[in-house]
């Protein structure tokens, strides 16, 4: 039989909802009670609209309460509330017993061994007191359990320490259901990280977590960095996420200031370390990442004025490759001229200028500049035997010969190129000045 209903109020039913009506003075006749007609699952309902369907004689689920007749009492019984899991609840105090001599052999048994000291009643407070006495903390460890990280309303547990097997080691832990959970963890190695700061960095409301870690290079004890990173909470994913493209790295500790007063703190690297043999040499100054909206990034680099001749001819080349004539041919005119650059390697007078007028000839010719021939000349008296000469001086000839004949940088360049082809060193020279250095390949030498 069917019925209309005019519903004023929405009714949401979990899973599957059965509901039983039965109205008095209504009597089906006999075909009706013996088709069974095919249930239509009710719609969402919206306020004020008229539904029609066909109510099923037999209900899918019991009830309980078989000839109601008060169809809001059906529905309640099937919206019995179901417990919802509090967030907030942490174990209650207890006095979990530790032996002292049960040290975790592992980075993976020393969270589960502080996860179980505190689901069974440790104070959070104390787990620093626990990872010392396991001679866990190292020079830069620290346990802080007075930031509430996620929002939920309870403080979480930062840890920092030194993993038995992984060494330094950085993790959040945060009570869930009434149980401790990792909810973060970076291993870096070496000692504890250092904490530099738990604070709103970025102004938006929300503790982020400031730390960096020390280490050296296993190839070389000198050639030491740290690593900073940033990091804070996002509940839109239930996870923590880096502020930053990756670690920073710098030869000094950085800070953070609120450089531009925007109530955002800016991170400052100060660039001290002028260089050696691995790094090769350093630009000295301040880089200072700002806050985007999204993330950190490097904002404003501030250098001081190069040290090292090989410097000023390496910006110079940055630019060349951009095809930024206009500013490589005044640095490499700079590089020619100075008396004040230092050279990085002993052997460097004997060959840098003859690149140096090498790469100025070029960038002159792309450039169409009228200091073309000058350059070549000046080359030449530079060096008036090019048998005794660096490669540099024979690629010089090389081009300026191609080009003269057929006016096109493409084919200057070729002739360069099978100069290079049997001539390793034209390579071979400039990519000895050490790791933080580019990197020189043949097109990089003529890439007309």
């Amino acid at each position: 039989m069917k019925y209309t209903f005019n519903l004023k109020t929405i009714f949401y039913v979990g899973g599957l909802v059965a509901a039983c009506l039965v109205l008095v003075g209504c009597q089906p006749n006999t075909s009706e009670q013996n088709l069974l007609p095919t249930a239509i699952p009710f719609p969402t309902v919206t306020p004020g609209r008229e539904i029609k369907g066909v109510l099923p004689n037999v209900v899918g689920i019991p009830l309980n309460g078989v000839g109601l007749s008060n169809p809001a009492t059906a529905v309640a019984l099937a919206n019995l509330p179901t417990a919802t899991p509090d967030y907030k609840t942490c174990p209650g105090s207890g006095n979990p017993t530790v032996d002292e001599r049960s040290r975790p052999t592992n980075g993976r048994t020393t969270v589960a061994a502080v996860l179980s000291y505190l689901t069974n009643g440790g104070a959070p407070a104390t787990v620093g007191d626990l990872l010392s006495k396991w001679d866990l903390l190292g020079k830069n460890g620290a346990v802080r359990a007075d930031v509430d990280f996620t929002g939920e309303g309870t403080p979480d547990v930062l840890m920092s320490y030194v993993a038995p097997d992984d060494g330094g080691t950085l993790t959040i832990l945060s009570c869930v259901a009434g149980q401790y959970t990792i909810l973060y963890q970076a291993v870096t190695g070496g000692d504890a990280p250092q904490i530099i700061d738990v604070a709103d960095i970025n102004a938006d409301s929300k503790p982020d977590v400031l730390f960096d870690s020390y280490g050296c290079s296993s190839d070389d004890k000198k050639n030491c960095t740290y690593r900073t990173q940033l990091i804070t909470w996002q509940a839109e994913d239930g996870q923590f996420i880096s502020l930053l493209n990756g670690p920073i790295i710098s030869s000094e500790p950085l800070t953070f200031k609120d450089v531009d007063n925007d109530r955002i703190q800016e991170l400052v690297v100060k660039l001290t370390d002028t260089g050696n043999a691995s790094t090769g040499p350093l630009r000295t100054g301040i880089n200072i990442y700002d806050w985007n909206g999204t993330g950190y990034v490097l904002s404003i680099v501030q250098l001081d004025p190069p040290q090292f001749l090989i410097q000023v001819v390496q910006e110079g080349d940055s630019n060349f490759a951009r095809q930024a004539m206009d500013k490589a041919i005044p640095l490499y005119q700079q590089a020619l001229t100075s008396t004040s650059l230092r050279f990085w390697l002993n052997d460097e007078p004997t060959y840098i200028k003859s690149y140096i007028y090498y790469k100025l000839l070029l960038a002159q010719a792309y450039a169409d500049d009228k200091g073309l021939l000058t350059t070549f000349q000046t080359a030449l008296a530079a060096y008036p035997d090019p048998n005794n000469a660096p490669v540099y001086v024979a690629m010089i000839n090389s081009f300026w010969n191609g080009f003269q004949v057929t006016n096109n940088l493409h084919s200057a360049c070729q002739e360069v190129q099978a100069i290079i082809n049997t001539r390793p060193d034209a390579i071979g020279l400039l990519n000895r000045y050490g790791n933080r250095s580019p990197v020189i390949a043949a097109q990089d030498l003529c890439p007309f």
